[in-house]
């Protein structure tokens, strides 16, 4: 009769750490990760990269280029008549004057330019073509630095999915007393204490986008459980690849040279300066005769000699320019090919192996066993599960990126 209440309690003994161990991995996932001396924010992927537009440093400037283009295009899209006013007067004798002198007289000209055909129609097309580059220029970018900071997220959040793997694997191995539970706790709290200083290290890294303070950093919340895709490279001609970053400011670089040449050709016509004057003389006396007040005009104009025009190296310089960014783009558009067919075999790779962790983590999943290897065992496999998500993810991002797709996956 004893022996089997003893059965009874040991039975309900067993039950109850069993469902322990259970209830375990879901409530660690509630334990706050904390680092000494620092605050930590929590913030999803959409909230940081949301943030990162506003204060980063690099868009900033990139705005105020957009800004500078465009208050210069009207000026450099005016005519260029440069009109001059010129007064004389005079002339002013030092000592009495002789029988025979000049009168005083004031003089009043007026000059202008006459630019010629095709100068100014050249400006304005350079001026429209810079805030095309300018307003480029920031989406690039800004394409550019989401990436880079989509990275450091992921980053982050692989280190803070591990902590929380080896916070699992602690309250489990609390439940148990065997011979090397002691060894594993120890090898815990190493592994935990490595992988806090890392996710420390790599969330400083994700303030660089903002400026932010060292004393408070960013927890990611998240998953990287992102879906598989399939990829055909077939699918993704030159005229698909023209999206990416590398390509359009290249081909913004080819429409600038270009309007720089053209600047350069319709800079070598040659301007004309008309210009009006009018002379007015005070009446005077001049021995027996008096001399009315008198005026008198003309016209004159002045055409310049165009030396400058006897040199043709700011011409070729920007004519080898064109050439230059045309020989780049070429290589970009040839060098963009071989990229996603060397992105897919990467994501072939990483998504391969992603599946092929998946099982065995599932598998080792389904071993109840309350010994200490077990629980090591699917903590081990629980981080490698990890780290074939991120470069999963990883992989993901990149061929996405090399194709001419800048939109991110949902990590919420």
């Amino acid at each position: 009769m004893k022996w089997i209440s003893l059965s009874r309690f040991s039975s309900k003994s067993v039950v109850f750490i069993f469902c322990c161990i259970l209830v375990v991995p879901a409530y660690s996932q509630t334990v706050p990760l904390k680092l000494d001396g620092v605050s930590l924010k929590k913030v999803t992927l959409s909230e940081f990269l949301s943030q990162v537009q506003e204060s980063s440093k690099f868009l900033n400037t990139k705005k105020l280029s957009v800004q500078s283009s465009l208050a210069l295009q009207e000026a450099m899209g005016a005519a260029n008549i440069n009109p001059s006013l010129n007064i004389s007067h005079g002339a002013f004798n030092e000592s009495k004057a002789s029988e025979y002198y000049s009168p005083r007289s004031n003089t009043f000209s007026l000059s202008f330019t006459v630019e010629a055909p095709g100068k100014r129609k050249a400006r304005q097309d350079f001026a429209s073509v810079e805030v095309s580059r300018a307003q480029l220029d920031f989406q690039v970018s800004e394409k550019a630095v989401r990436g880079d900071a989509t990275f450091a997220f992921i980053d982050v959040l692989r280190l803070k999915l591990i902590w929380q793997a080896l916070q699992n694997e602690k309250e489990r191995l609390k439940l148990i007393t065997d011979k090397d539970t002691a060894t594993a706790l120890q090898n815990n709290e190493l592994f935990q204490k490595t992988t806090l200083n890392d996710f420390k290290y790599f969330s400083m890294g994700m303030n660089v986008f903002m400026g932010n303070s060292i004393t408070e950093l960013f927890e990611p919340v998240g998953s990287m459980d992102a879906l598989p895709r399939n990829f055909n490279p077939l699918d993704y001609s030159e005229t698909a690849l023209a999206r990416r970053n590398d390509i359009i400011s290249l081909e913004a670089a080819l429409r600038g040279a270009e309007a720089s040449l053209n600047l350069t050709e319709k800079g070598r016509r040659i301007d004309l300066s008309p210009g009006v004057y009018y002379s007015r003389t005070a009446p005077y006396t001049q021995g027996t005769s008096v001399y009315q007040r008198g005026g008198t005009f003309g016209v004159s104009v002045s055409i310049p000699i165009p030396i400058a025009n006897l040199y043709d190296g700011p011409l070729i310089a920007a004519r080898n320019s064109v050439t230059q960014v045309e020989l780049y783009l070429n290589d970009a558009k040839q060098r963009a090919l071989i990229e996603v067919n060397q992105s897919l075999m990467q994501y072939t790779v990483a998504k391969t192996k992603l599946e092929e962790v998946r099982e065995y983590r599932n598998k080792g999943l389904q071993n109840k066993s309350l010994a200490t290897s077990n629980v090591v065992q699917q903590r081990a496999n629980e981080i490698d599960f990890i780290d074939a998500q991120t470069n999963h993810l990883k992989a993901l991002i990149i061929i996405l990126r090399a194709t001419g797709d800048y939109g991110l996956p949902n990590l919420n």
